[in-house]
This record gives C-alpha cells, sequence and structure tokens, in this order.
C-alpha cells in the first residue's frame, strides 16, 4: 500500500522505502506504480484546494530550535529527529557542528573541510575493513560526528563503525529510516544562523557600550578599560612609546603573551592597541581600533587648532603689541593665572620632518601645560615650580620616537606679565649653540635680542659684511673667513689664531688687513669687530 511521505521524494513505500540524501542521491526502490502516483495527485490537490482555505498542516515541520550552538547532545534531545547514540561519550558530544554533509564514498576525505557531521547510510561501507577506513577519512580531516542511516543498506549500524568510532573519540549516531539527512542539515544550519545572529547582536550591543564610553567623561581611559572588561583580557594604548590608556605592567599567571595592533592616526602618526591572550570577542578589536584612531585624530586636530590660536597670544606678547592692562586678560586665556611664573620652552626641528612639529603631542609628563606655534617653533608654558630640563629631555625622546630632529632652548621663570618675553628670548639664545639637543638660558646680551628681533634686518647686515669675504675665498682659495672666526674666537690673540690655523704671524697680518680692506670693517677696531661679530653670528642663526 502506497502512502503519501512529503518530506524528501513527496512519495515512499512503507515496506522497500527510499532515502534522498542532501546531495539529492535516491536510494534503490521500485519504480513507482500507477496507484502511487495517483496516491500523491489526491494528496497534493487535498492540500493546495483545502490547505490555504482550513489552515489544514502537513506532517512537515522543522524541529523547534533555541539559540544554542548545534551538537550532537543537542541533535539528539529533538524529538521530531528520533536520532539514538550509537557511540561516543564526554566532550566529544558538546563539540560545535558547524554544517552537515551526506556522502557514499568509502573515502570522503577529500571533500570534508571539518567540524561537521558526516552522514551516510553505508551503501559501499559492506565489510569491517571498509567501515574502519571510512572512520579514519573522517577522523583525519577533524570531522566532529557521524550520522549513520539505517534501514537500507543497514538495518543497524555495524559493529565495525561503532568500534573505530569509539577508539577514536567520534561519535556516531543512528539516524532512523524516517529521519531524511535534510533535517539534520536544516536543523544545523538554522542553528547556526540564529548564533551568529545573536552573535552579531551582542557584538552591535557592545559597540555601543565603546561608544557611549568613549564619548562620556571616561575619554580613552575609559574605552580602554570597558574593552578590557568585554575581552576579558589586559588592554593598553601607546603612542611613541608613551602609554595612554590602560597598562601593560600586569602581574597575571592567565597571560600567555600579548598581541600589538597598529591604530591608524594620521598620515605620520600611529598608535597601537595591545591586547594579552587569552581573551574573548576578538571581532571587538577591529571596531575598537577604529574608535581610537578616531579619538586620537579629533585630539590632534584640536590641538593644533589651540596651538594656532595660542600662538597669536604669544606672538602679539613677544612683540610688544599688548597694553598694559591686558597682558593678564590675555595670557590668562592660555590657562596662566595671574601671579605666578611661567618659563617657556622653545622646541624647534630642521629635518626632514619639521612640518609635522606641529602635530608633536608632549610627553605625559607635562600634563596639561599649554603649548603654541610661534614662527615655526613649537613653544610650551612650563609652570616654574616644575623641573625645566627633564620635560625639555622628554620632549627631545618623545620627537626622536615620533621620527622628528628637534633641539629645546629653556628661558628662565617670569611672572604672567609682559616680562615672560624675555623667556623666549633666552630660549632662543639657548638654541643657537647646535651641539647640544637641550640648552639652559644664559645672560641674555644685547646681540641676542638683535639677533632674535624680526624688526633688524639681520640677513642683509650680515650679507653686506661677509659677501666680499666669501667671494674672495671661492675665487682665490683664501681663508680669510676661517680666519675671521678663528681670530673672533681666541678674541684677537693672533699667536693663537696663527697656531690654530698651522701658519706664521704675520700671515694672519696679512688676512687681516685683507678682511679690512674688502669690507671697511677693521677687525682690530673694537667698533668694526662688534659689527663683523655679530654679521658672523647671524649668518650662522639664519644659514642654519
Amino acid at each position: 500500500m502506497w502512502k503519501p511521505f512529503s518530506r524528501d521524494t513527496g512519495w515512499a513505500r512503507r515496506d522497500v522505502g527510499t532515502r534522498r540524501s542532501v546531495s539529492g542521491r535516491i536510494g534503490t526502490a521500485a519504480p513507482p506504480s500507477p496507484q502511487a502516483y495517483a496516491c500523491t495527485f489526491w494528496w497534493n490537490m487535498v492540500t493546495r484546494t483545502f490547505g490555504a482555505r482550513h489552515r489544514v498542516r502537513t506532517h512537515r515541520r522543522s524541529p523547534t530550535l533555541t539559540i544554542m550552538t548545534a551538537t550532537v547532545s543537542t541533535l539528539l534531545a529533538v524529538r521530531g529527529l528520533g536520532l539514538r547514540l550509537a557511540s561516543g561519550s564526554g566532550d566529544a558530544l558538546h563539540r560545535p557542528l558547524q554544517w552537515g554533509t551526506s556522502t557514499e564514498l568509502q573515502d570522503p576525505h577529500p571533500f570534508l573541510t571539518g567540524d561537521e557531521i558526516v552522514l551516510t547510510t553505508g551503501m559501499r561501507l559492506r565489510s569491517a575493513r571498509a567501515c574502519r577506513a571510512f572512520v579514519a577519512s573522517v577522523v583525519d580531516v577533524g570531522s566532529a560526528a557521524i550520522g549513520f542511516g539505517t534501514g537500507f543498506t543497514h538495518e543497524r549500524v555495524p559493529d565495525a563503525i561503532v568500534a573505530a568510532a569509539a577508539d577514536a573519540g567520534i561519535p556516531v549516531i543512528e539516524v532512523p529510516y524516517a529521519t531524511p539527512f535534510a533535517a539534520i542539515t536544516r536543523y544545523i544550519g538554522e542553528a547556526r544562523s540564529q548564533e551568529q545572529f545573536a552573535e552579531l547582536e551582542t557584538l552591535h550591543r557592545q559597540h555601543q557600550q565603546l561608544v557611549s564610553t568613549l564619548l562620556g567623561d571616561a575619554g580613552l581611559p575609559g574605552l580602554v578599560e570597558r574593552l578590557a572588561a568585554l575581552t576579558r583580557a589586559h588592554v593598553a594604548v601607546t603612542r611613541f612609546g608613551e602609554v595612554l590608556g590602560g597598562t601593560l605592567d600586569v602581574d597575571d599567571d592567565r597571560v600567555t603573551g600579548w598581541d600589538a595592533m597598529p591604530v591608524s592616526v594620521s598620515a605620520s602618526t600611529q598608535a597601537t592597541l595591545h591586547v594579552s591572550r587569552p581573551r574573548r570577542n576578538e571581532a571587538l578589536l577591529g571596531y575598537a581600533r577604529s574608535l581610537i584612531g578616531l579619538q586620537l585624530s579629533q585630539e590632534g586636530r584640536r590641538m593644533r587648532d589651540a596651538r594656532d590660536a595660542a600662538g597669536q597670544v604669544l606672538t602679539d606678547l613677544i612683540r610688544g603689541r599688548f597694553e598694559v592692562d591686558e597682558v593678564e586678560l590675555r595670557l590668562g586665556s592660555l590657562g596662566l593665572a595671574p601671579g605666578g611664573r611661567t618659563r617657556l620652552l622653545v622646541v624647534e626641528s630642521r629635518g626632514a620632518r619639521a612640518s609635522e612639529l606641529p602635530r608633536l603631542p608632549l610627553p605625559s609628563r607635562l600634563g596639561q601645560a599649554p603649548s603654541a606655534m610661534v614662527e615655526d617653533r613649537l613653544v610650551v608654558l612650563l609652570p616654574a615650580r616644575d623641573p625645566a630640563r627633564p620635560a625639555a629631555e622628554a620632549i627631545v625622546a618623545l620627537a626622536r620616537a615620533a621620527g622628528l630632529a628637534v633641539r629645546v632652548g629653556i628661558g628662565d621663570a617670569y611672572p604672567v606679565s609682559a616680562s615672560l618675553r624675555w623667556s623666549y628670548f633666552e630660549a632662543l639664545d639657548g638654541l643657537q649653540h647646535p651641539d647640544t639637543e637641550v640648552a639652559e638660558a644664559s645672560r641674555l646680551s644685547i646681540s641676542a635680542l638683535l639677533l632674535a628681533s624680526r624688526d633688524v634686518p639681520v640677513r642683509e647686515l650680515a650679507d653686506e659684511a661677509l659677501a666680499p669675504l666669501e667671494r674672495h675665498d671661492t675665487e682665490h682659495g683664501s681663508a680669510l673667513v676661517a680666519t675671521l672666526d678663528s681670530y673672533l674666537q681666541t678674541s684677537g690673540a693672533i699667536t693663537e689664531v696663527a697656531a690654530a690655523l698651522g701658519t706664521h704671524r704675520n700671515t694672519i697680518r696679512y688676512r687681516l688687513d685683507q678682511i679690512a680692506a674688502l669690507t671697511g670693517l677693521d677687525p682690530r677696531v673694537t667698533g668694526d669687530v662688534v659689527q663683523l661679530w655679530l654679521a658672523r653670528a647671524a649668518r650662522r642663526v639664519t644659514s642654519g
């Protein structure tokens, strides 16, 4: 007697039966008789005619799913599938199943990917040797379980399959004749889809948590703390060797290592996200890196804008443009409290990447010290109570880590008043010593003020005085400029000049006569030698 059986084939005969696998293969069965076609036609007509009107439901129904990982254990718990455990125990029953696939090959190894349940009716597994070879092939590729369909080639799971699987530690479940393989793969697929949807939903909530933390008062340190909680790991963010959030100094026996992940901030700036192992929620790290990069980039833009605005105030101070009654108010806009004392650190870079100086962050040890850009130099306003040299050395070290070669001049501390500009000139005077990265302030001289002033045509005066000497040296191979430098350094001691240059004293006197004739300035006359000294000092400054 034929009866409708529409799970896979649309028809089946109970005593002989057919089974269609996921791949569409149909097992051996007698051809359908005219009665079978008639029965199937009648059943389809009833379903189509009355199903929609009277909501008639056929017995096609997927097992009820909950959001959980598909495993052998969860498959066995689904009553509608009617599965039975033939072999297996322990953790193997709870191993996640990524997918299900059917095969009738004795060696399916080339067509498997691992972590799946391999379904078979055992059509070609008619000997113990073939059964053992099949299990070995499945285990070798890393499959998670075997589903053996009974009622077709085998009435029960072969003992050789059970024994080989038990030895290999891979579970075997018996799939009854009435349960199509498609029902198992559909269950796994739907479970995986729901699991992935739940993971995406959780990931979205975690993204929102990170954004809310970053936009709140906690800032970057709060973001790092939240990320550490979500990943259950230790997290830190560094830039140019400085820790901006979190810590790398941890004492935790669970930590097996650290991963350093680059964070792009700008074309020339890069931070690093450090995350310890082991950890959870790996997919969250990429989004966190983007947030960190965005935060640091915005902080950099705000810093540059603030430095430009502060630079206008300092420029007006340095050039004496403030009225007496507005000095404290204008300096107060930079965060300088009236009655305090402040010194200026002037940072200068002359390398190929000098244009990146405005974007250079300050070392964390300087806290919230104001900074400004004045004449392509970075000026840091440091409270008098803070040690100046360690602060300057920290700036040099951070710049070196950023790939910048800088020098720092340190001015003396002055009250928050118009006199603060002297600190700037002192720092500039310190920068005239090219042999040191950090220069303390020295006694400020009139010559230093002249060289630092934008209103004095220093370059033109230097060219007028020195160009004849430089041209004569080029054309005649003389050493007039070198003689002048040595003469100025030794305060006019001709014997020392001759010894330094390896020549006779009379030669030095002859060269001095030439210098006087070419420039109109006699180095042996006090007024003239002052002008020559200023010209040489100005040439060193303007030529870098």
